[in-house]
């Protein structure tokens, strides 16, 4: 994950100077956190989109959350020559702390796969127990199928197709146009 200008680390001392750097203080997303616990977790800079969606904490908090969660920050120094705001938190298991590099799937992925193991390990549940004869045709379940069923083959009031060619009159621009 880690390009030759970003970093990770778990060291509170160098993630906190770090965004202190940048003007960044701890905080965590609206309506995330349980009574007294944090949340999400974010690092918030003055005048990018976080105002109104953020809610500030102290860095107690967020380093509580921060090893409960075991997360490793991902932060860029410099970009195109300039001071970087760029982080990310991600699971600590995801990369390899010493060199950066990312050694297993994140935890959503993860938990797609194990979602996915427990889906093709559950049966699925038949809605018939025998398939019907041939030529046989089951009575539909649903109060529109059947009326649609009953309907099948009666002429309708606006099917051009179906009702007599005698009782509709002329078709349109078929009326012979004199000058």
């Amino acid at each position: 994950m880690p390009t030759k200008s970003s970093h990770v680390t778990i060291d509170h001392d160098e993630i906190r100077e770090w965004a202190e750097a940048r003007c960044g203080r701890p905080s965590m997303v609206t309506g995330t956190g349980g009574e007294g616990q944090a949340g999400i977790l974010r690092i918030d800079f003055p005048g990018y989109g976080g105002r109104g969606t953020l809610e500030p904490i102290s860095w107690e908090e967020f380093f509580a959350k921060f090893e409960e969660s075991n997360l490793a920050l991902v932060y860029s120094a410099h970009a195109h020559g300039h001071r970087s705001n760029f982080n990310k938190l991600i699971a600590r298991e995801s990369v390899d702390l010493e060199t950066g590099e990312k050694v297993g799937p994140s935890r959503h992925r993860r938990k797609q796969a194990e979602q996915a193991a427990t889906k093709a390990a559950t049966p699925r549940r038949t809605t018939r127990s025998t398939p019907p004869a041939l030529g046989e045709r089951r009575a539909p379940r649903s109060a529109a199928a059947r009326t649609v069923l009953e309907t099948k083959g009666r002429s309708s009031q606006r099917g051009g197709a179906r009702q007599d060619p005698a009782r509709r009159g002329p078709s349109r621009g078929t009326r012979s146009r004199s000058r």
